[in-house]
């Protein structure tokens, strides 16, 4: 049965690929055995096709060909490391538009999740869906205690879908990546990399109530942003129960007539929801999209759909602070280190074009507070420019820029003349500063002298197995190499001379054991051959030594 699933997806694919004048990349994958024929300038006689860009076309092919490759292009549309940034563009328009699935489905999902149907859980389930999407659509409940939910319920047999649609995906990457032109613009494995881990979490509604826990735990005492409890009883990898809140979207918002200072106040807990997590946690929103923030009464910002969460790392997270504080100080040199350090070199980097291309960044974000520059377009910018360098960012980067864009777009239609960077700035301020302040309190103080007391007793066992791994040829030194060409002649040096030194000890240890044992031919009184050892490895170790007093590198 699996089998003729995977023919029939065969032939469904080659159909859309055919359907949209990409012919020559079925019979390159081998797909056009069983296809109708068709001519070289179109598809079983359409030629519209032409009136499309190549991009255009592709976007139309995932979005024809379903879930899988609407999630791909969705995911795509925010890595213009990974593809060209024409198909970034055009990837960002993919939409969610697919057919709502109905009761019987809804049921089946719940006896497999649950053990149970809906009206046996709920004292109240609506099998119309309030939203819908490519993963799962979004219902109205109760809850036996009263509470209003919501509920999401992943569409039937998508895992396996998806799933089936990697396995092809893979089984073709070899052929796309050596025969066509797709290959010479892209990794086509790493684009499957990444997609294949990102998805997979996607799926799993477990880990999206995970992170919807974790912003209700940072904001369930601030009073101007809400975030929807999880009821865990009724929450499974395939179906995820959350609190009912309402609230109005951007579009109906901007409908109302708020005064300048509400719509400023509005669009700054807007912001400040979505990036105070970022210094705080490390954690924020990964697609702050209009369908995931709402607004209510009293300036309250609702944050809905925890699906794709970034998180920095506290090395990561000091280096986003450093970055605002350096664009907002013009300090390119600063934004230079940054970009560096936050990234890792695939090849050597032009300083001079490097200096030109950054500065040149850095001057038009201090027009961001003119207005001059939208802040997510900076970001960008600078992605743009690690690309270029072939300066390799972390994932988790990409995905905070797509946040940057999404939200700052909608603080503008909230408050066009709100200053972006005057709200996200003190944050970056506030997390530098009580980064350099010290933290006495009690259970900190204790933890810090335990890591303290534990470094100190396990000094001795790290030397002792250091020495050990030496002994036994088993040391290991790993480092990143950034720009550091000179590094190379000095580790050739180094080596030249730890390879000598080993020689020398090696020669001074055997005449020893030689004078030790008094045997042989004797020369002043001592054994010959240890004594011509000692004298000549302590000539060979004073020409060493004035070697390098000469070269000025005794260190």
């Amino acid at each position: 049965m699996a089998g003729k699933r995977r023919v029939s997806r065969y032939s469904e694919i080659a159909g859309v690929l055919l359907r949209h004048g990409f012919h020559y990349l079925v019979e390159q994958l081998g797909l056009k055995s069983g296809m109708p024929a068709h001519d070289d300038t179109g598809t079983f006689g359409d030629r519209g096709f032409h009136r499309y860009s190549h991009p255009q076309r592709v976007r139309m092919v995932f979005e024809d060909l379903g879930p899988t490759f609407v999630k791909l292009g969705q995911l795509l549309s925010s890595r213009p490391d990974l593809i060209p940034r024409e198909y970034v563009e055009e990837f960002s328009r993919l939409q969610d538009d697919v057919e709502e699935f109905c009761e019987p489905d809804i049921r089946v999902q719940f006896q497999k999740e649950m053990g149970k149907q809906p009206e046996e859980l709920f004292s109240y389930f609506n099998y119309e869906p309030l939203a819908s999407a490519s993963i799962g659509q979004v219902h109205e409940a109760v809850l036996p205690g009263g509470e209003k939910a919501v509920v999401k319920v992943q569409r039937p047999h998508l895992t396996q879908l998806i799933d089936g649609d990697i396995r092809i995906l893979k089984s073709f990457a070899g052929l796309l990546q050596d025969r066509t032109v797709i290959g010479k613009v892209c990794d086509v494995f790493e684009i499957i990399d990444v997609f294949e881990r990102q998805i997979h979490r996607e799926l799993d509604y477990l880990t999206e109530a995970v992170n919807t826990e974790a912003f209700y735990r940072e904001f369930c005492d601030h009073k101007n942003v809400v975030v929807p409890r999880v009821f865990s009883d009724y929450t499974t990898r395939k179906i995820l129960t959350m609190e009912y809140v309402d609230g109005i979207r951007v579009e109906e918002f901007e409908k109302h007539a708020y005064s300048f200072a509400d719509r400023a106040r509005y669009a700054r807990n807007m912001l400040l929801a979505i990036f105070r997590p970022l210094f705080e946690k490390g954690i924020f929103h990964g697609d702050p999209h209009p369908g995931n923030v709402l607004f209510q009464d009293n300036y309250r910002i609702v944050l809905i759909d925890f699906g794709i969460v970034g998180r920095f790392d506290q090395v990561n997270r000091r280096r986003v602070a450093e970055l605002m504080v350096a664009l907002s100080e013009r300090d390119v040199p600063a934004v230079m280190n940054i970009i560096l350090e936050t990234g890792i070199s695939t090849r050597k980097i032009h300083q001079q074009y490097f200096f030109e291309d950054v500065a040149e960044i850095v001057e038009k974000a201090n027009r961001v507070t003119s207005g001059g520059l939208e802040l997510g377009q900076l970001i960008n910018g600078m992605i743009t420019i690690s690309i270029n360098h072939g300066i390799k960012m972390p994932d988790s980067l990409f995905i905070l820029g797509k946040t940057v864009m999404i939200s700052e777009n909608m603080a503008r239609r909230i408050c066009p003349e709100l200053d972006i960077a005057e709200v996200i700035e003190p944050l970056a301020v506030e997390y530098l500063k009580d980064a350099l302040r010290p933290e006495f309190y009690t259970g900190n103080m204790y933890k810090q002298i335990s890591n303290f007391s534990e470094a100190i007793f396990t000094l001795p066992k790290d030397i002792c197995q250091a020495v050990r791994n030496l002994a036994n040829n088993d040391t290991r030194i790993t480092f990143y190499h950034r720009n550091l060409n000179w590094l190379y002649d000095m580790l050739d040096v180094s080596s030249s001379r730890i390879s000598f030194g080993l020689v020398l000890a090696a020669m001074i240890v055997g005449s020893a054991v030689i004078m030790h044992t008094g045997k042989g031919p004797l020369l002043w009184g001592y054994p010959a051959l240890g004594t011509v050892g000692f004298v000549f490895s302590g000539i060979l170790g004073v020409l060493v030594l004035i070697a390098m007093l000469r070269s000025g590198r005794l260190r």
